[in-house]
């Protein structure tokens, strides 16, 4: 029996991309300032927990390498990019604004239909799937090792239906803060328990981006 494993969740820090409203799905968006200060505060956070992580794994897209990058800096551990940690791919929808997948219905679709597909682009099956399955890998590849994951919203949510065995695979319920910090424990039978969910209170109000808000535009 291996002893337990915990794994942080981090998604990455705020982008122009939030600010301007587009859902730029697998395009990239770079982190803006408050995104930089967002992710500084997080490694700051971590590193003052009794608990030390053996490694920092992240998405190939530069808003959540970026972020993993300055909490790698913070800790003092090393950092591995992994293409299957990528958010989910939007199809048509790429680079949508919010208001346009709102009018396309993006959102109720998923919600009520696991394998919807209209868009083009991964179903919420198909992307709980393809992060369930990149996150096990990596897990074995670290027994009893304690890891940090910096991905995406979506991506995470999804992830978190499918190892926690909710419905629906949107995982709506799941749904972060930029740099907000999520924490599952597995015991020696590979039980996943919810120990931290969005915690974002690490950062200061000034550093706070609410993800159902859409009114935070602030200053460069």
């Amino acid at each position: 029996m291996t002893k337990e494993q915990r794994i942080l969740f981090i998604r990455h820090g705020e982008t122009v991309g939030n600010l301007e409203q587009i859902a730029h799905g697998q395009t990239e968006s770079p982190l803006n300032k408050r995104g930089i200060a967002q992710a500084q505060a997080t490694g700051k956070e971590i590193s003052e927990w009794d608990c030390r992580f053996d490694k920092i794994y992240t998405s190939p897209l530069s808003r959540a390498k970026d972020t993993g990058s300055i909490i790698k800096e913070k800790l003092g551990i090393p950092l591995e990019v992994v293409e299957g940690l990528i958010e989910g791919f939007l199809g048509i929808l790429e680079n949508a604004t919010y208001q346009e997948l709102g009018e396309f219905g993006f959102g109720a679709k998923s919600l009520k239909d696991d394998d919807f597909s209209e868009h083009k682009g991964e179903s919420p099956n198909q992307l709980g799937d393809r992060i369930f399955r990149t996150v096990e890998r990596i897990r074995d590849s670290h027994p009893g090792g304690n890891l940090i994951i910096v991905s995406h919203g979506a991506a995470i949510a999804h992830y978190l239906a499918k190892a926690l065995k909710t419905r629906p695979a949107f995982g709506h319920q799941y749904l972060m803060h930029n740099a907000g910090i999520t924490e599952l424990s597995f015991d020696g039978i590979n039980r996943p328990e919810l120990v931290l969910l969005n915690q974002y209170k690490h950062l200061a109000v000034e550093l706070q981006s609410d993800p159902l808000r859409r009114d935070q535009h602030v200053p460069e």
